[in-house]
């Protein structure tokens, strides 16, 4: 790695004010300050090859109207430099990046962008930087009234409509409970002051906007006095800082101001109260489904204060904590979390319990109160302090296992830099987190619990979902619309007909520009697979893998559950609920949270069936993953079957209380679920193993647990045979017959790791080989090909899977085609000219399918022909030599997505468990590189054949649903309550 530069220094126009180091990233800190532009820019230099790079500016947020996040959308369409009709997605689908985006936050916008090639990232940061300079959307209305909001008239008889991609975005959150309580506690936590303005609130403000607000804040904030730049990973900072300085921030007089005082704000002192109603759909559950919260003001705090809060709120989101403890003993079974928020420019302490009702907050309340009376007095119990303490510390281990880290980091950065004006929140939060372990009397957790229960500024508020008010909202939009049209006279009707076509012309138009194009021909080969080493182990099969991580492994079992007859299934989910949550023989309930926190790090159940290519494996299997520190492996494995194999399956009362705490999670009628559910559903149409566990976590399977409960406590003898099952599934599943044992860690402890593993799973029983059910295969529900489901959204979410597994006639050369459709034809029709928030293709390689989505989408029948037509619109195509260069940097990057060394070990070992070659897979992502403008029509013509044969499925609105029913072979509602 190239040296740094000391104290002082001058590089290019930067002068070195701090250095500093990040333990935990293996990093060297250097703060620069460039003075003739006034901008900051942090350098976080490690052996990292994924580069990142991110534009920050302080971006209060002035009202509701969401105009910061309007900008970050117009400022990123096109510049003097890059004219484009979308500049952001010139690059998106058209370069050698691992990441990118524009965000926008209560404090800060942000435009970061990773690549694993330092050419690329400085070719985008030049479009970046020169979009920041001169945006054309501060001259061409147009781009404003595409991003923003506009008016469209066809005829003077209507209707007047109104759309725009953040509006519609926005909207999409109308009956987010959680935002909703969010913006209902910021408003009465900080009354009347500027701090309490969230973003996203767009369409509650849609009266309001307009392009001259948009203006005013780029003039306010968008100058390099007002922004910190962030580069990190193992580049020739040197050459970056020549570039930025020489191309860009010489030529940028400093303006002198920073906005920082803006967020500056006195709080309102007092204990407020609040209750709010949360848009809801006819049909949507009033009782039992209400978020509570209570928020104490932490502005007053020292930045190392805030940290100690941080810390001490993990502490007590913990099931075994005073708070938690005493919320059960005041009847409290519900979710329950408390965590410091420091997305609003005043930090605070909120505590919330989801899926409540109003009469409980004052039991709420004083949970957490008498909680905190008891800490400052006492502290915490040494057991949870220290498992806590364990668990932060192998989460610091494993954060280089993450992606994208040249964003997450700076993202954190950005957010601590915009309130306070420092850059060094990890080496803060590093010396902070020492102090804090340190304090074996617990002297700073009792101080910070007295301070939470005198605080200055508090709030209470209960935020209640309101069935019918999100149809009400959208009929008041309507009458608004139907008001204005008729309050416009002729000439301003003809006017805005004229406006809307000349939009449309623009918005048509096919403008790009691909002036950040690297040669693909100089793309890396695939990395060769990692090693690893296969071994029978009488009738375990262990898979190690070594990795210079050093002091944590990553680990997973695979268990054998073809044994689990079919009307036991059900039962699984509510063996995987119960987990931790009833005493065994050597364990408390209040024992295994601790001990889960210190062994079992980011421990996932999860099912699967993989297809009859796997072999041996081609059965229902369960899995267990968990990452752990090497030296308590024996431990944390032993605790694992002692927990999956002890429980007290006849302590019918608690599992009462656990079903009523956790069954609303897996109520998918909800609109959150609705991106997920469109993914899970159409790749299920193909795919045996996922449709084995779309089956497994099914809304029946959700009515089914809701029936278990009403039985449970109906039925006493219900309670005698559901102990049955649940402990007959135990023993099934914990057998060692087909288990196979996956680890990754320092070559040095792996050998011991695997004797041990061998040590202790051998002491489980073996099955005989005569069990002689059905094939699990025969019983796995068909799924229909066109498909929707309507939950509780105001739009939809649309996948169509594509399958090309085992095709002999898909090449790899042929992906670049599916980036080149998707942003020629999709996106245009889409999103342009459709109204949807986006759209585009992804595919994946080792799985073999390909996918084509719309997000936040307000059409159904229009997007499913779009979709269909795809192939037979790449055959017409217009394609030139230099986009298609860009389509294989796209589809290359895709294909190559950067992950951590333990990850990508266990990844390998995955593979080859189920018969997966990875050496064909790198063949395929090398095929790529391949692609030629003479290969578009063979593509064309496979990838119109498996559209054919593909699985369509849209989940949304159920009024926008029903209206083109005739498009899906079979439309299911989703309620709350039983169908």
């Amino acid at each position: 790695m190239a040296s740094l530069p000391r104290l002082g220094e001058t590089i290019s126009g930067f002068t070195v004010t701090e250095l500093g180091t990040i333990h935990m990233l293996g990093a060297r800190t250097v703060l620069f300050n460039h003075e003739s532009s006034g901008a900051q820019l942090l350098y976080i230099q490690n052996d990292d090859r994924e580069l990142g790079f991110n534009l920050i500016y302080r971006t209060p947020q002035m009202d509701e109207r969401d105009n910061s996040h309007i900008l970050e959308h117009l400022i990123l369409s096109s510049c003097k430099k890059y004219p484009s009709r979308d500049i952001f997605f010139d690059m998106d689908s058209k370069s050698y990046t691992t990441f990118m985006n524009g965000l926008t936050d209560n404090t800060f916008t942000c435009y970061p962008v990773c690549s694993q090639s330092q050419e690329q990232l400085l070719k985008l940061m030049d479009v970046f930087l020169c979009c920041m300079e001169e945006p054309d959307a501060l001259k061409d209305k147009n781009f404003y009234l595409r991003e923003a909001i506009r008016y469209e008239l066809s005829s003077v008889n209507g209707p007047l409509t109104m759309q725009g991609t953040v509006l519609s975005e926005d909207w999409g959150h109308l009956t987010d409970i959680l935002e909703n309580a969010d913006s209902a506690m910021s408003h009465t936590l900080y009354e009347g002051s500027r701090t309490a303005n969230l973003l996203g609130r767009a369409h509650l403000h849609y009266r309001e906007l307009s392009y001259e607000q948009a203006r005013e804040t780029f003039e306010r904030c968008y100058s390099y006095s007002n922004c910190l730049i962030t580069l990190y990973g193992n580049m020739d900072y040197g050459a970056i800082l020549n570039f930025l300085d020489r191309e860009h921030l010489s030529r940028a007089a400093s303006k002198g101001r920073s906005l920082l005082g803006e967020f500056e704000e006195p709080v309102k002192p007092g204990f407020r109260t609040c209750t709010a109603q949360s848009p809801a759909y006819h049909g949507s559950p009033s009782e039992h489904a209400s978020v509570m919260d209570y928020g104490i003001d932490l502005s007053g705090c020292t930045k190392e204060e805030l940290i100690y809060w941080d810390l001490f709120a993990d502490i007590l989101d913990n099931d075994t904590s005073p708070w938690h403890r005493y919320a059960r003993e005041m009847g409290l079974n519900h979710v329950m979390e408390v965590y410091l928020d420091i997305l609003l420019p005043h930090p605070s302490l909120k505590f919330r319990l989801r899926n409540g009702d109003s009469c409980l907050k004052e039991a709420f309340l004083g949970s957490i109160r008498k909680a905190l009376k008891d800490i400052c007095r006492d502290g915490l119990s040494p057991k949870l302090y220290r498992a806590s303490m364990k668990e932060n510390r192998l989460t610091d281990s494993l954060t280089r296992e993450a992606p994208h880290l040249g964003f997450n980091l700076s993202e954190e950065i950005g957010r601590y830099w915009s309130t306070t004006g420092r850059t060094d929140y990890f080496q803060l939060y590093e010396e902070a987190f020492r102090r804090f372990e340190e304090d074996s009397d617990q002297a700073i957790i009792k101080k910070l619990a007295a301070t939470a229960l005198h605080p200055r500024a508090s709030a209470l508020v209960v935020t209640q979902p309101v069935p019918g008010l999100a149809e009400q909202l959208e009929e008041e939009k309507e009458q608004y619309l139907n008001e204005k049209l008729a309050s416009m006279t002729a000439a301003e009707q003809k006017q805005l007909i004229e406006e809307t076509a000349a939009f449309h012309d623009w918005n048509s138009r096919q403008r790009s520009n691909m002036d950040f194009l690297i040669r693909p021909q100089e793309l890396p080969e695939p990395a060769k697979p990692c090693s690893f080493t296969k071994r029978q182990r009488g009738t375990i099969t262990c898979y190690t893998s070594p990795s210079p991580s050093r002091g944590v492994g990553s680990y997973q079992l695979y268990f054998d559950i073809s044994r689990i007859g079919k009307d036991d299934l059900n039962y699984l989910t509510l063996y995987q609920m119960l987990l931790t949550e009833l005493d065994t023989k050597r364990f408390t309930v209040e024992q295994q949270k601790n001990l889960e926190q210190e062994y079992l790090h980011d421990c996932t159940f999860d099912e699967l069936y993989p297809a009859g290519k796997a072999g041996p494996q081609n059965h229902p299997m369960m899995s267990v993953f968990w990452f752990g520190l090497t030296e308590d492996f024996e431990a944390g494995l032993d605790f694992l079957l002692d927990v999956m194999g002890g429980g007290d399956y006849s302590d019918t009362d608690t599992i009462i209380q656990v079903l009523e705490k956790y069954l609303p999670d897996y109520d998918q009628s909800k609109g959150d679920n609705a991106s997920a559910l469109a993914f899970s559903l159409s790749e299920g149409y193909t795919r045996q193993e996922c449709r084995f566990r779309n089956m497994l976590n099914s809304q029946e399977n959700y009515y089914f647990l809701k029936d278990v409960l009403k039985r449970l406590k109906e039925d006493p003898d219900f309670g005698t045979m559901a102990a049955s099952k649940l402990k007959t599934i135990s023993h099934t599943i914990l057998n060692r017959r087909g288990l196979v044992f996956l680890a990754a860690a320092s070559p040095d402890v792996l050998g011991n790791l695997e004797q041990a593993a061998v040590d202790i799973l051998g002491r489980l029983p073996v099955f005989k080989e005569d069990h002689d059910s059905l094939a699990p295969a025969i019983w796995i529900p068909d799924q229909k090909q066109r498909l929707a489901v309507c939950v509780e959204a105001s739009c939809q979410e649309t996948r169509l899977m594509g399958d090309f597994y085992e095709n002999p006639g898909f090449k790899g050369r042929y992906l670049p085609f599916l980036m080149a459709v998707a942003d020629k034809y999709l996106k245009p029709a889409i999103r342009y000219q459709g109204g949807a928030y986006d759209s585009g293709i992804d595919f994946y390689i080792p799985a073999g399918y390909f996918s084509l989505w719309s997000t936040a989408d307000p059409e159904v029948r229009s997007t499913q022909k779009l979709f269909l037509a795809t192939g037979a619109q790449l055959m017409e195509l217009p394609l030139t030599r230099g986009e298609l260069d860009g389509y294989i940097l796209n589809a290359y990057a895709q294909a190559l997505p950067p992950s951590g060394t333990l990850s990508t070990r266990m990844r390998h070992m995955r593979r080859d468990m189920v018969n997966m070659d990875s050496c064909k897979i790198n063949e395929m992502i090398s095929d790529i590189r391949n692609a030629d403008l003479c290969h578009q029509q063979e593509a064309a013509r496979i990838i119109d054949e498996i559209l054919g044969r593909s699985a369509i499925v849209t989940v949304g609105n159920e009024k926008c649903i029903m209206k083109d029913k005739d498009v899906f072979d079979q439309v299911l509602i989703y309620h709350t309550d039983y169908a």
